[in-house]
């Protein structure tokens, strides 16, 4: 009995860290084949925001994407869709700053 609950107690502590490495994964496997696409499109968007130092795909299809940048600075999340063969912003979110308030969570990578 005691064999059994140790089973599962630890399919309960690993589940969580199997969810999270897989969303992980799904990002990084994402962001190998698209983000070369998103490269730069946080500054020429916006006139606002300086270059990231990482461009990670959060999601992907043929007609929109949300993509997350980041810097020392900043991370935040676009919105694109795809208009006339071209991604156009739609939108986006500071998840976190570290001069302003924000101050949010993004899934999966944290901060």
């Amino acid at each position: 009995m005691k064999k059994k609950l140790k089973i599962l107690l630890l399919i309960v502590i690993a589940c969580p860290f199997i969810i999270w490495a897989s969303a992980i994964t799904k990002c990084e496997v994402l962001s190998f084949q698209y983000g070369k696409e998103f490269e730069g499109l946080e500054e020429s968007s916006t006139n606002m925001i300086s270059k990231s130092e990482t461009v990670k795909v959060l999601e992907y299809n043929k007609m929109s994407a949300r993509i997350y940048y980041k810097n020392r600075y900043y991370g935040n999340i676009f919105r694109f869709i795809k208009q006339d063969g071209k991604w156009v912003l739609d939108g986006w979110e500071t998840v976190w700053s570290r001069a302003g308030s924000a101050d949010g969570f993004m899934w999966p990578y944290i901060r």
